[in-house]
């Protein structure tokens, strides 16, 4: 997976969490959304603004 793909997979799963928030706020349901928005704080509030993504070579075959 490229930097970019894993940058966008980032964004989709944002955009997937806040749909799911506002479900939930919309069912009456906060110790749910509060759960939920804790899971992914820091993704969604990054420290620097940005979330440091780590590279994986994958694995290299003998």
């Amino acid at each position: 997976m490229t930097s970019e793909q894993a940058a966008q997979l980032i964004d989709d799963t944002l955009d997937l969490v806040h749909q799911r928030l506002q479900d939930l706020q919309a069912q009456a349901l906060p110790r749910e959304q509060h759960a939920l928005a804790e899971e992914f704080r820091e993704w969604r509030h990054p420290i620097g603004g940005h979330i440091d993504l780590m590279v994986f070579p994958g694995l290299a075959n003998p």
